[in-house]
């Protein structure tokens, strides 16, 4: 897969409108992503802009193409290589040449006064005074090399020379270190006087002393300072400039350095080689020198070129040039000055001997053109790889062919390096920056393939195995997975991806860590994702497993705990529920409810919002309607917030009207949308004005609000129940007293008339 190399499961704590889209994302798919705005890293989103980016090829680095120009280097290192920092001298506000800084952590104490001494001498003669009077406190390697260094600053080169030689002349024993520098310095001065002499053997002695200077190396000569690797970019210097002028380099604002010299085919093989190599090996000069050459080449006449270009390492040389510039073939639909520069030296490139071992590149470089018939074309020829079945999947889609496309982008995962196909960590002690580099490019073309495969699926309507795909392409597509997996697949098909083929991974949780510092692994996030939107749909019993972290898990538990409570109770126990739901919603919604992508973008903790940087596409009906089936409710952001409010006025509903929880509770839900939604947070406001009682922060009604007194509210309802039934009783008290009156006559009567007829009856018996 193609997520960050881990040494263990436990991660410790330790990232034309489309042309324009092209060039400000390229770097996000195979280099370190770029910024928008303001923001921290936004990776590329391949599910946006679908066509455009499933028809686009990035550039590659010109670095990685330059490994297959280089040799090994015929010496192993006996140590470590000196920082390149150079060290800053507070005595005299400067900066120090990396000599002396690594002199610094060399040197003790003692000696390296003695060295700062003899460099700080105003002058070579008064340096030699100083020295003259140490008396054998500096080894005599140091004190020659110093007084040898003193010289050639201040451009005294014949002093300067008498010093270096006098150090290789020492026996090995006695060098202290310094020889390799002074047979540098050597060659450096035989270069420096060649500018104003036209006696040939002066670069033939520069070239003698790097030769000395490698073959030290090889005996096992302590190099920190890398010297034999400047050393190759000395000898193809030389070479380059053989019975010519010094190099000279344009360098306008605006234009890119060129190399103004006279190109010799017999020599340039060597000279591509030993800038490559330097460049292989971690030495940028050997870099920047074939990117100068490069250029030169770009500059020259087809008539001119013609002829270099019968050289294998030319031509592979303007094939990595080209391929690390494609940005710059086409503006506006129209090719560019290089664009049409290339395409005319393709006219008469050579491509017999390129077919096999090259064509795959060329190919690429013709479909970067727009050519696709000649990419077709080359594609039939070459050798397998890929990048040739890479090439294919998009010529492919060019033609509308989906099904061979899909095909043809398994192959490119199939036929991909295998270095790349691999999660194992990488940290050989011998391993060069450039290799480094080279196999983090490697990895992320690879990732890349994988993602557009799953891009093509989800055109496809092939939705879990969309999922699938982009989950193995890695961090750098979680974008795309999470839109996958947040608006297209169902919450069931989610939920079973999720329980069969995305295990916990364990993750050290930091005390107190910014958001961004703390990226937990993809397994999880994705975990969390289906964990918030169960909470979102109501599946408050299923949720929480998918929130591993223990915190987050507490707080989506207290969630639903408050949401059953407020369902299974009445009255103020039910307020009070629906108050703690509701506060959790506002203040831990982003964490337990927001959505990773739009319209929440729990990914940024929802400092950024995206939604207005694509346009949208146009979907399939099937893919929009599953899409606006997994909208929020309502679609607007934070929409976590109106689920906070809408939860808080629910609570008004079980405490009395005349309560300071109830017009609590309204004064909340108005401020949490406020600035929102002016229309939702009126109708809160006009419902406390119709219902609510008088409060003394009412004139600042969502803006300042007390929490609830449910307490008071209890004394609030008991007293309004005693109100009532008293005003029960002032309302019936008189129709009572009256009707118990009448009452008591009327029995009386009937008593009276009891008795009268009983007396007659008594009288007559």
């Amino acid at each position: 897969m193609c997520h960050k190399p881990k040494s263990s499961f436990t991660i410790p704590i330790t990232n034309r409108a489309f042309m324009l889209k092209k060039t400000l994302f390229i770097s996000l798919s195979l280099f370190p992503p770029m910024l928008l705005a303001c923001g921290p890293d936004f990776p590329l989103q391949l599910t946006q802009d679908r066509q455009s980016h499933l028809s686009y090829l990035p550039q590659t680095a010109f670095s990685q193409q330059l490994t297959s120009l280089a040799k090994p280097i015929p010496w192993q290192y006996q140590d470590a290589p000196a920082a390149q920092e150079y060290l800053w001298d507070e005595v005299h506000n400067r900066y120090l040449s990396q000599t002396r800084a690594f002199e610094h952590s060399e040197l003790n104490e003692a000696h390296l006064a003695l060295v700062n001494a003899l460099r700080d001498a105003p002058s070579p003669v008064e340096a030699e005074q100083i020295a003259a009077e140490l008396n054998d406190a500096l080894p005599q390697a140091l004190t020659w090399y110093t007084l040898g260094a003193v010289a050639f600053d201040a451009k005294d080169y014949d002093r300067a020379s008498r010093y270096f030689i006098k150090v290789i002349e020492l026996p090995e024993q006695e060098r202290a270190g310094r020889s390799l520098w002074a047979l540098y310095s050597l060659s450096r001065i035989e270069l420096i006087l060649s500018k104003t002499s036209s006696d040939p053997k002066q670069a033939v002695r520069a070239n003698a002393y790097l030769t000395q200077l490698q073959a030290e190396v090889a005996r096992g000569a302590p190099d920190p300072l890398r010297l034999s690797l400047a050393s190759l970019g000395e000898q193809a210097y030389i070479l380059l400039h053989q019975g010519q002028p010094l190099i000279q380099a344009s360098h306008a604002e605006y234009e890119p350095p060129k190399v103004e010299v006279a190109l010799n085919p017999a020599t340039l093989d060597k000279i591509i080689e030993l800038y490559a190599t330097q460049s292989a090996q971690g030495d940028s000069g050997g870099y920047d020198s074939l990117l100068m050459l490069s250029r030169s080449l770009m500059a020259k006449d087809i008539a001119e070129l013609t002829p270099l270009l019968q050289q294998a390492s030319v031509q592979q040389l303007l094939i990595a040039y080209w391929q690390s510039s494609t940005n710059e073939f086409a503006y506006d639909g129209q090719l560019s000055d290089m664009g049409l520069k290339i395409a005319e030296i393709l006219k008469v490139f050579p491509t017999d001997g390129l077919v096999l071992t090259q064509g795959d590149k060329l190919a690429a470089i013709y479909y970067q053109l727009g050519d696709y018939a000649s990419a077709d074309r080359l594609l039939a020829l070459a050798k397998p790889s890929g990048l040739a079945w890479w090439l294919r999947a998009k010529l492919m889609l060019q033609k509308g062919d989906q099904a061979e496309a899909a095909k043809a982008y398994a192959e490119a995962v199939r036929h991909f390096p295998e270095q790349a196909n691999t999660s194992k960590p990488r940290g050989d002690a011998n391993q060069t920056q450039q290799q480094a580099i080279h196999a983090d490019t490697e990895q992320a073309t690879y990732c890349r393939i994988l993602a557009e495969q799953g891009v093509l699926s989800l055109e496809r309507g092939e939705y879990i195995e969309a999922l699938r795909q982009l989950l193995t392409s890695g961090d750098e597509y979680w974008q795309d997975i999470a839109y996958v997996a947040e608006r297209v697949l169902t919450t069931a098909e989610l939920k079973l991806f999720i329980d069969t083929q995305v295990p916990l991974i364990a993750f050290e949780y930091p005390q107190d860590s910014d958001w961004y510092d703390s990226i937990e692994p993809i397994n999880n996030r994705l975990r969390y994702l289906l964990g918030r939107r169960l909470l979102r749909e109501g599946a408050i019993a299923e949720a929480p497993a998918y929130f591993p972290n223990p915190s987050l898990n507490t707080i989506a538990q207290n969630y639903g705990k408050a949401l059953t409570t407020a369902k299974a109770t009445t009255g103020i126990e039910s307020a009070k529920a629906y108050w703690v739901a509701a506060e959790l919603a506002r203040h831990q919604g982003m964490e337990i409810l927001g959505f990773e992508l739009a319209p929440d973008y729990s990914i940024y903790q929802g400092v950024f919002d995206l939604s207005d940087w694509y346009s949208p596409d146009k979907l399939s009906d099937k893919e929009q309607q599953r899409i606006d089936a997994s909208q929020a409710i309502p679609d607007k952001r934070f929409h976590y917030r109106y689920t906070a409010a809408q939860l808080a006025d629910k609570a008004t509903d079980f405490v009395p009207h005349n309560s300071q929880a109830y017009a609590a509770l309204l004064c909340q839900a108005t401020g949490w949308i406020l600035y929102r939604d002016h229309e939702l947070a009126s109708r809160y406001y006009k419902k406390y004005v119709a219902n609510g009682p008088f409060v003394p922060w009412a004139e600042h009604f969502g803006l300042q609000c007390e929490p609830p007194d449910f307490d008071s509210a209890v004394k609030r309802q008991r007293a309004n129940s005693i109100a009532k039934w008293n005003a029960i009783y002032h309302k019936l008290k008189k129709p009572v007293a009256y009707g118990s009156l009448i009452i008591t006559a009327v029995l009386i009567g009937f008593i009276g008339l009891r008795r009268r007829s009983r007396r007659a009856k008594n009288h007559q018996s």
